[in-house]
């Protein structure tokens, strides 16, 4: 029996003496009296700030977290920014904002703490927890960022050296395990969408969308760390142009984040005579867009969000990859990877010196060609079956 405060039991996964527990709110249930009590067996702190795309795509993990230490309580702490793409997440028990992390870190006690951001902000605080084992990446004493285990070496070392980042042809899922001293388990990203939030958004588009069998989501966002992740503008219009000349059947969702909004406006104005290409907008939620994603039969896009969120939700993908590893990338055997054949290929390099760049080379015959031949698979699902009916 755990141990009891009054008729509180204080040692339950969900227990924060601070607020009631889910399961209250849901039905009013004494926390004496609640039948789904899970005694916590291990206190386990996943640090993990950015960026968004990363954010998610470590999500794969968390279900090998739980098969290795049952009962455990898992706290993860992120930007601010990328609190949504956790909330929900039943396999987290609290995810705290980086602006409001400190404080909690230098009062709590945890049996294991997993720092996976190999840089000095994640480092600083995956070192400061109070954690009887550490496994990752820290910063230590001298402000270097340090592996803490053997398996987090290789991922250390790919961050410093471009020529192991270059040769490395293990996806980053398989490294992420190793970082955490585990066994590869294959699982996805996760996240998880309100029904309310897709009706919503399902209720924007239905209209757009009832002329049409299919859907395509083109995202042009790509980050603001590699502007050259993206494709070009020309490539962008002429793609979806020549989706709806190929298929009239097949709508064309366009979408991006923020930072694409003005070129975003330009290519939507260019397009605007066809009803059957989309504007979804560059200023949804991070929910919103997952639930546009979910309406999506595929996503083509580039190594961004868009990606980890359609492997998440189980949507094929279509990436185009240009500075950033393809190697890295893992499409769960729902989707290609594509780029040119240059041989300075995932070079990292914010901005490209090349009269002509990697994303120019990659044309339009070969993003879609892939298009076809992902959609042509036997298990290739339609859009039908996985909208949200009001």
């Amino acid at each position: 029996m755990g141990a009891k405060d009054g008729r509180m039991i204080v040692d339950c996964r969900r227990f924060t003496g601070a607020s009631p527990c889910g399961f209250h709110k849901l039905d009013g249930r004494s926390c004496a009296e609640c039948g789904d009590r899970e005694a916590v067996t291990a206190r386990i702190l996943i640090v993990k700030l950015a960026a968004a795309g990363d954010v998610l795509r470590t999500t794969c993990v968390l279900p090998a977290i739980r098969a290795a230490w049952p009962g455990s309580q898992i706290t993860w702490v992120t930007e601010r920014s990328a609190v949504p793409l956790l909330e929900g997440n039943p396999l987290i028990d609290r995810i705290l904002p980086r602006d409001m992390a400190l404080e909690r870190l230098l009062v709590e006690r945890f049996d294991l703490t997993l720092g996976l951001d190999a840089d000095t902000e994640g480092g600083a605080l995956a070192a400061l927890a109070r954690s009887r084992e550490r496994r990752g990446y820290v910063l230590d004493d001298r402000g270097r960022v340090v592996p803490v285990n053997e398996g987090a070496r290789l991922w250390w070392q790919m961050g410093l050296d471009d020529r192991l980042k270059r040769a490395n042809r293990r996806t980053y899922p398989d490294l992420l395990h190793d970082i955490c001293g585990l066994a590869p388990s294959g699982a996805p990203p996760q996240i998880f969408v309100s029904d309310s939030t897709r009706r919503t958004v399902n209720d924007r588009f239905a209209a757009r969308l009832a002329p049409f069998d299919r859907a395509l989501l083109l995202n042009t966002g790509g980050g603001e760390r590699w502007a050259q992740k993206r494709w070009t503008e020309p490539r962008y219009l002429e793609f979806a142009r020549r989706v709806r000349a190929e298929e009239p059947a097949t709508a064309v969702f366009i979408a991006g984040g923020p930072n694409e909004a003005r070129g975003h406006a330009r290519r939507l104005a260019a397009a605007a005579a066809d009803p059957g290409i989309i504007d979804a907008g560059c200023h949804n939620t991070i929910k919103e867009f997952a639930a546009i994603v979910g309406l999506a039969d595929l996503v083509v896009t580039s190594d961004s969000l868009a990606l980890h969120i359609a492997t998440a939700l189980a949507r094929p993908a279509v990436v185009f990859v240009g500075p950033t590893s393809p190697w890295e990338l893992d499409v769960y055997g729902r989707g290609e990877i594509v780029h040119a054949a240059v041989p300075c290929l995932a070079c990292y390099r914010p901005e490209c010196d090349r009269a002509i760049t990697c994303m120019e080379l990659l044309t339009v015959d070969e993003v879609y060609a892939a298009s076809v031949r992902v959609r042509s698979k036997p298990d290739y699902f339609v859009r039908e079956t996985t909208r949200i009916e009001a």
